[in-house]
């Protein structure tokens, strides 16, 4: 009785796991060690429009011979390893997981499994990684865009990187300035035999901006998509002499290039035979590269034009030194000369006089505008790698002296009292630079220091030698400090201190053409130090290199 009662009671069981099964959205299958269906359950089996009982004794690969998938997942489990598997059936997409069954000796008895419809997630995770690999398509074109700041150089980079990230061909044509014609910019196609077949036909047809179906884009200033590009629609929308570009090419995606609301040229990409149609998810993202490239050209084209117009203002600035040199020269020596006409003849009244002070106040405009004159034309020589050194022994202290004497008068104006020691040091320096640099932190000391005595030291030990002038003026920020030592910078208003800002900008210079460094030591309103470093035994001296570009 008791028997009976377990063996009713493990067919109840059975006949509820079976109905279970049954409305289960889902397949489960029991497979024998020669792969052939045992038992297949299951609502999703009679969806597929597969009966239960004709499926057992036929292999999983006999029941869906299209789900190869499912068949290597099978062998996996006879085998002896758990095997999961997904792929699609029709219209679906499914999961399998299939597992092998042992007795309690371990011996393999049947394979058990479970096929799922999983439709809904996998479009889901489909769209996530759409969504990604688009979000990291425009982090990498974003960089790869804001790589380089030459304009031909980032529409070859926008090209390849098109090419990688949405294929296959590229082709950017921008509008001509007179905005009649499209100007070829950049091409790009995996393959360099068509990449070269395709600049040879666009170099050799240019095209109008009105003409072709590129007209419409540039006139709208919308996207373009052409799912399945047709011999025929190739044949009555575009010129002959394209014909052959678009050969092999079934789809074709052009974006425009705009900036400010005014579009300056477009993108083409096409993808050659056996890829698929471009879709709505292409033509979104192209959009938005597109974006990104018409930023990246545009500030790669100003960046061009300030480039040329920084050219152009050296030139104009050298030009402009060298011819006013001239006329500054006669100016100084016609006054020198009236001077000693004045004095000879009686006419200047001696020292004090009228005549003698404008004659004296003449002298001194003369040699500021001069130094103005030398500064800008340094400049321009600094900037344009022409400033060069003649190099010879010289002893520091004399050149220190020298350029004391010559600035004489200025310390004196200013009420600066002049304290020099040191002790004597020889090294192989341009001298005339050298004394340059002198002159021009001696000046900044007066400026920045009027009416307080000003002290220069100097010395030397093993191969380095110091320079050092000190003021006790007013001083500079420690947020200024990095910065008063560039073109046209300063630590104060223009309107309270006159000059240009160069003085500083070509200490630096000449220091480090030497190879020595200068620094600012300061406290705002207890003066500033600069001291010079330099090797008493420089390299050979070569024209000092142009500034590098300043970095985005």
């Amino acid at each position: 009785m008791r028997l009976f009662r377990k063996r009713a009671g493990e067919g109840a069981t059975e006949r509820r796991l079976r109905a279970l099964v049954g409305q289960a959205p889902s397949i489960f299958f029991v497979i024998d060690l020669d792969g052939r269906v045992v038992m297949a359950e299951g609502r999703l089996l009679r969806a597929l429009g597969r009966r239960a009982a004709p499926g057992v004794g036929r292999t999983i690969d006999d029941l869906f011979p299209d789900a190869a998938w499912a068949k290597e997942a099978v062998q996996r489990a006879i085998s002896g390893r758990t095997g999961t598997a997904r792929g699609p059936l029709g219209d679906r997409f499914y999961e399998g997981r299939f597992a092998p069954v042992r007795d309690e000796r371990g011996r393999l008895l049947e394979i058990v499994g479970l096929a799922s419809d999983i439709t809904e997630l996998h479009e889901a995770e489909e769209r996530l990684r759409r969504q990604a690999f688009r979000l990291e398509a425009q982090a990498e074109a974003s960089r790869a865009f804001a790589s380089g700041l030459d304009e031909r150089a980032t529409l070859e980079t926008v090209a390849q990187r098109l090419s990688e990230l949405i294929g296959d061909g590229v082709l950017i044509r921008l509008v001509s300035p007179d905005g009649a014609w499209l100007v070829p910019a950049a091409v790009h196609h995996p393959d360099p035999v068509r990449e070269a077949l395709r600049r040879e036909v666009i170099q050799s047809a240019p095209q109008r901006v009105d003409e072709g179906i590129t007209a419409r884009v540039l006139a709208t200033g919308e996207t373009l998509r052409i799912t399945e590009l047709t011999p025929g629609f190739v044949h009555a929308n575009m010129k002959p002499e394209y014909w052959s570009y678009l050969d092999g090419a079934t789809s074709m995606l052009i974006a425009p290039l705009a900036r400010r609301g005014q579009v300056f040229g477009h993108l083409t990409l096409t993808r050659d035979l056996g890829g698929p149609g471009y879709t709505r998810e292409d033509e979104t993202l192209l959009e938005d590269l597109a974006h990104r490239a018409a930023q990246a050209i545009e500030n790669a084209r100003l960046y061009g034009q300030a480039q040329a117009a920084v050219v152009a203002r050296d030139e104009f600035l050298s030009i402009a030194s060298h011819e006013l040199r001239t006329p500054l020269t006669s100016l100084r020596l016609a006054l020198e000369n009236l001077r000693r006409v004045a004095g000879r003849d009686g006419l200047s009244g001696g020292p004090g006089s009228s005549i003698d002070r404008v004659l004296t106040a003449s002298a001194r405009a003369g040699q500021r505008l001069e130094k103005l004159v030398e500064a800008l034309l340094d400049v321009s020589r600094i900037h344009m790698g022409r400033l060069e050194l003649d190099i010879a022994e010289v002893e520091l202290g004399a050149v220190v002296a020298e350029g004391a004497d010559e600035l004489s008068d200025e310390l004196a104006q200013a009420g600066c009292l002049l304290d020099i020691r040191g002790e004597p040091v020889t090294g192989r320096w341009d001298p005339l630079r050298l004394g340059q640099v002198v002159i021009n932190l001696l000046a900044n000391a007066a400026k920045y220091g009027a009416g307080r005595p000003i002290e220069i030291r100097y010395g030397g030990h093993e191969d380095r030698t110091f320079l050092q002038v000190r003021d006790h003026g007013i001083g500079v920020a420690e947020a200024d400090q990095r910065h008063i030592f560039e073109r046209f910078e300063r630590a104060v208003s223009s309107q309270n201190y006159g000059g240009l800002g160069l003085g500083l900008y070509i200490v630096k210079r000449i220091v480090e053409a030497h190879g020595g460094t200068i620094r600012v030591e300061s406290v705002p309103g207890a003066g500033a130090a600069f001291i010079v470093e330099l090797p008493r035994q420089p390299v050979v001296p070569v024209p000092v290199p142009a500034p590098a570009p300043a970095k985005r």
